[in-house]
């Protein structure tokens, strides 16, 4: 389908959100969709590295802040602790930092529920799971898809819960470019919703064909 990488905010192919997974090479975790923070800066990724982001070993004059977070542990970066908190009053999911004394500090970083609900529906409502096995031959990489599932989402509130339980995971990957022209200029490959490929059925059901 010439199908490349990407985190456009609607379905792949007639409302239906494609997501591949090589065999024994792949990623434990599916992203879901990316969601940049409504939070109550405009560059709020970009305050988070700022502020709480870890230096690179061969570039210490930069940070990164590349980071998965969850709602039923502490996540430490440098000496502070993050953690995922759902306010059902606010209608929001906020990040919360707190110092090393587990005081919060700042949950200025936050998705209101709309933001959310948008994504499910224009993104994920409908999956397509698609299983293959990679080979290499000859300096080329060739994939052979063996298998497709189909799948239908649940609903906000099955998301939420899952979040709640630490199944769905927010992650961070925000960096500076270490060479060429964009030396040190802010990159952002995506604030991503992941779930781990068998915790796929808690938040789809399977539809048959």
């Amino acid at each position: 389908m010439g199908k490349e990488r990407e985190n456009f905010p609607i379905a792949d192919y007639k409302g239906i959100e494609i997501k591949t997974n090589t065999e024994l090479h792949g990623r434990p975790f599916i992203t879901l969709f990316s969601a940049t923070p409504d939070g109550k800066h405009i560059f709020q990724t970009q305050i988070l590295l700022k502020k709480y982001g870890t230096k690179y070993d061969d570039f210490p004059m930069f940070n990164k802040f590349y980071v998965r977070l969850s709602a039923t542990t502490f996540t430490k970066t440098n000496n502070f602790y993050m953690k995922i908190k759902i306010n059902y009053k606010e209608k929001r999911i906020i990040l919360e930092v707190y110092d090393k004394y587990l005081n919060l500090i700042d949950n200025d970083c936050f998705w209101d529920f709309d933001t959310i609900e948008k994504r499910l529906s224009n993104k994920i409502k409908y999956l397509a799971y698609v299983t293959a096995k990679r080979k290499y031959e000859n300096h080329k990489v060739y994939f052979f898809y063996k298998d497709i599932k189909f799948y239908e989402l649940k609903g906000l509130d099955e998301f939420l819960n899952l979040i709640e339980k630490g199944v769905i995971k927010i992650c961070f990957k925000v960096g500076v470019y270490k060479k060429g022209r964009k030396l040190g200029n802010i990159y952002d490959h995506g604030t991503g919703f992941e779930i781990s490929k068998k915790d796929l059925s808690k938040l789809y059901k399977r539809i048959n064909y």
